[in-house]
């Protein structure tokens, strides 16, 4: 039995404002052990990233803007209501070489969100976006709610341990129901999940014969090519972000010449990342190239209410013998190569498996050695986010008009690109550790993108 009042004042101490949230939310705690919880164990997937910290800054970085101002003391409510079902995104991690684990931590809900007025959103999310969470931090996402001309920006970064973009998606579908919700009729802002972050969800509800053969899917074989942008050789640590916009018009028109031939949005979005660093680093018509894609594997999960906030996702590889001639030829290729890829029913799971008997069978630092010895850290990769379901992320009624995503800054010589699409609009972005001159190798490719979509 939970002492209520040492509970309520623990919640109030933490910013907790709203007395009949408060109230509900020790209900919840009481009948909910998850949330009672001071101790995690780190999941498959929050080793991989882990790990990753070998190859870029672990953050992934998103931002959701709205034509009204919102209500900030009943935000920071929802957000503490939110941490508090999901304890383990104000934990600690600490790095055992046993066997890392997320330690629950004290917080303040200023110590994740953070509130300004500003004049100049560019500059304010560029600096914002700029920023990292230590491993040993209290929070493990910071929120910047920037008010600007009666508009209300809010940007994000977060540890990508704690979950991917599908993840985020859900979560902040959360976030905005709950909010309007509270707002609008005074419901405590409590309906967050709690539900479990183990990979082997994505198996649940296959048959058992599938099931059986998917968790033998061993194997995740990548090309090794050798191909990227021309990025300088000096080392920094300092983050860069290029990224473009593509009109609802020109997008539209693109994607329905890509539907004519077969081709899906993201082998357009492939074919088009292929043409443009083609360009830039000069490639020939009949040079290989491979180019990795993510895949969200929530595919295999039929009900999405039962998980947690984590990470699902795997990388396919579209590897092509040679590029082509000019955009078209290519697009063809990338469309031929993924319905390839299609075909196999386990696509995105193979190599699983291993990974998970590496990380339960060894010590962590064992483990770790010996997964980075045979981990082929993508060079070229895409990872689209898809189209925003502006619904699901309504505030109190009002939809976003804006939406912008970009991934982890990786080290040289990586550029993956991130991208979604929100009322019709293509956003793209290439976040990397990098020099000025960097930078305007990476807008040199965002103007050869760009101009291939609009071309179509």
């Amino acid at each position: 039995m939970l002492n209520f009042e040492q509970e309520a004042n623990a919640l109030k101490s933490k910013g907790l404002t709203d007395e009949n949230v408060i109230k509900a939310l020790i209900d919840k705690k009481e009948l909910s052990p998850y949330m009672q919880k001071q101790r995690f164990p780190t999941e498959m997937y929050d080793k991989v990233n882990l790990m990753c910290r070998n190859y870029m800054d672990r953050m992934a970085r998103f931002e959701v803007d709205y034509d009204f101002v919102i209500d900030i003391e009943k935000f920071k409510n929802t957000v503490i209501c939110f941490l508090e079902c999901a304890p383990f995104m104000h934990s600690r991690v600490i790095s055992s070489p046993i066997a890392p684990y997320w330690k629950v931590a004290d917080y303040h809900i200023d110590d994740m969100i953070k509130v300004a007025f500003v004049e100049d959103i560019d500059t304010a999310r560029e600096n914002f976006f700029k920023n990292s969470i230590p491993l040993k931090n209290n929070v493990q996402m910071h929120i910047g709610v920037f008010i600007c001309n009666s508009q209300t920006y809010i940007c994000f970064y977060w540890n990508h341990m704690c979950f991917d973009g599908g993840g985020f998606k859900a979560f902040w579908a959360d976030i905005c129901k709950n909010y309007s919700r509270y707002v609008q009729e005074g419901i405590p802002p409590i309906d967050f999940s709690s539900g479990s972050r183990s990979y082997k969800d994505v198996y649940k509800d296959m048959p058992h014969e599938k099931r059986k053969k998917a968790m033998k899917q061993l194997a995740n074989i990548s090309p090794k090519i050798k191909r990227t942008l021309p990025f300088t050789n000096e080392k920094t640590l300092d983050v860069i972000i290029s990224h473009r916009e593509i009109s609802e018009e020109s997008f539209t028109k693109a994607l329905s010449y890509a539907k004519s031939i077969g081709a899906t949005a993201t082998d357009l979005v492939l074919a088009a990342y292929i043409t443009a660093l083609s360009k830039v680093s000069h490639l020939k018509a009949d040079d290989e190239i491979s180019v990795a894609c993510a895949t969200d594997l929530r595919r295999h999960i039929k009900d999405l209410s039962t998980i947690g906030y984590t990470n699902h996702v795997s990388f396919i590889h579209c590897h092509l013998q040679h590029k082509g001639n000019d955009f078209k030829e290519t697009l063809n290729l990338v469309a031929k190569k993924t319905k390839e890829l299609k075909t196999d029913e386990f696509m995105g799971l193979h190599g699983l498996p291993l990974l998970n008997f590496a990380y339960k069978s060894m010590t962590y630092i064992q483990a770790e050695t010996l997964v980075k010895l045979f981990y082929n850290n993508p060079i070229l990769s895409v990872s689209n986010v898809g189209a925003i379901d502006t619904v699901a992320f309504s505030m109190v009624g009002n939809k976003p008009f804006s939406a912008f995503v970009a991934g982890a800054a990786k080290n040289k010589p990586c550029a993956v690109m991130t991208c979604l699409s929100i009322n019709g609009i293509f956003k793209a972005s290439i976040c990397l550790r990098g020099t000025p001159r960097d930078k305007e190798i990476l807008e040199d490719f965002f103007t050869e993108f760009k101009n291939t979509i609009d071309s179509i």
